[in-house]
């Protein structure tokens, strides 16, 4: 049985309403990991080894003439970046906020592609 990336997005919207920085970070990790996923198995992807996935999936959500919105891949670019941002850099702050925005913004990604999921 494959694991349910599903289950990121429901741990990311537990962790981002809690108040510990821990916490907003990873719900940032997993809000990303999970719709990141989802939209590299739905894209072809899900056995693609290269470093490179990650660029690859955005880039395949913003061609022009995708049957997704553009906009999905400037969401999922966004995510990763605040992703890194969360796992990397230790000086930064996280807010509650952010956190939060990020989740609703994986959210929208991952309703467009609940809807294409065989």
């Amino acid at each position: 049985m494959n694991f349910d990336w599903s289950e990121y997005l429901k741990l990311a919207d537990k962790l981002a309403k809690r108040n510990d920085e821990a916490s907003l970070r990873s719900s940032i990790s997993r809000a990303y990991y999970g719709v990141f996923c989802i939209a590299r198995n739905i894209l072809g992807y899900k056995n693609y080894k290269g470093k490179d996935v990650h660029q690859k999936v955005i880039d395949k959500l913003k061609q022009n003439g995708s049957e997704f919105p553009k906009k999905l891949g400037q969401y999922l670019d966004e995510l990763r970046r605040a992703r890194n941002k969360a796992d990397y850099c230790e000086d930064l702050v996280i807010s509650k906020k952010f956190a939060q925005r990020m989740f609703e913004l994986s959210w929208e990604i991952f309703s467009v592609f609940k809807l294409r999921e065989p």
